[in-house]
């Protein structure tokens, strides 16, 4: 299926503006529609001292709100057109909780694009975690990293891949995209186990020659992470390569299990060089 619409969520913020160049840049390479989702959310008063705040006051503060999304959207536009996109544009003001909200509206979308957690989406009471997002989406989502500055596609493309259920979630959710790549490289950890699957890590011969059927040219490519831990070495590889993308499974324990022992996803976002799509 072809990519058609995107979103990207979208807040005025240094990441979010980084996102949204990457975002321009793949709506014009696959002529797509793009839409941007600004969460607005006003301050909240505890129930105990809403009494005591006049309606005038309460009002402002929704008013405020208000404004704030009108004008991140005129900047949203502004920087459309600063980016030359002549593509057809959307916008939509989501309330409420921000990863809710943002879930549940990215599931109408080929792809959702954001910038990097945490700074990229931001809420008055608290900053969005990347697990609420990640696990009630059901869709692929992209984070572009803060200070990434997007340039033209290389068409290349890399996939931390280890043979798990989440690891071949995320290949076939990035398909549409991988197969519009000159390259790809497949990177396996070398003693890295999953910790979600007991027949993985799984040899990547098997998905190369699958990938190939699909006219993506794959190549497995073998890292030593040496004292280094799995993310690091994936992440130094991508700095080397720059591709246009990574893709990678996330969260296989479950956000109970990543919270507890943490987990390659966690790492690679924390400190993440490239754009990389995530897929749970």
């Amino acid at each position: 299926m072809a990519i058609r619409d995107l979103a990207i969520a979208y807040d005025g913020s240094p990441a979010a503006r980084s996102a949204l160049k990457y975002a321009v840049r793949m709506a014009q390479k696959y002529d797509a529609e793009l839409t941007g989702l600004h969460v607005s959310c006003p301050a909240k008063i505890q129930k105990d001292f809403e009494r005591w705040i006049s309606s005038d006051v309460l009002e402002h503060i929704q008013d405020s709100a208000k404004q704030k999304a009108i004008d991140v959207e005129k900047e949203f536009r502004e920087k459309i057109t600063e980016l030359g996109f002549s593509g057809k544009v959307a916008w939509e003001v989501l309330t409420g909780n921000a990863g809710v909200a943002l879930a549940r509206r990215g599931r109408f979308y080929d792809i959702l694009i954001t910038g990097q957690f945490a700074r990229a989406i931001r809420r008055e009471q608290g900053v969005l975690q990347p697990e609420e997002l990640i696990h009630s989406i059901g869709k692929p989502l992209i984070i572009v990293p803060e200070n990434y500055e997007p340039r033209e596609f290389k068409e290349t493309a890399a996939i931390a891949w280890d043979g798990s259920r989440s690891a071949s979630r995320a290949l076939s959710d990035a398909m549409q995209i991988l197969e519009t790549k000159k390259k790809l490289d497949v990177l396996v950890v070398e003693g890295k186990k999953s910790s979600e699957d007991p027949y993985a890590p799984l040899s990547a011969t098997d998905i190369v020659a699958h990938l190939k059927k699909h006219g993506v040219d794959a190549k497995e490519i073998r890292i030593a992470p040496g004292r280094q831990s799995a993310a690091r070495a994936v992440l130094d590889y991508c700095g080397t390569t720059d591709p246009d993308l990574l893709v990678m499974g996330a969260f296989g324990r479950g956000k109970l299990g990543a919270m507890l022992f943490g987990s390659m996803t966690t790492g690679v976002l924390a400190e993440m060089n490239v754009p990389v799509l995530v897929s749970h």
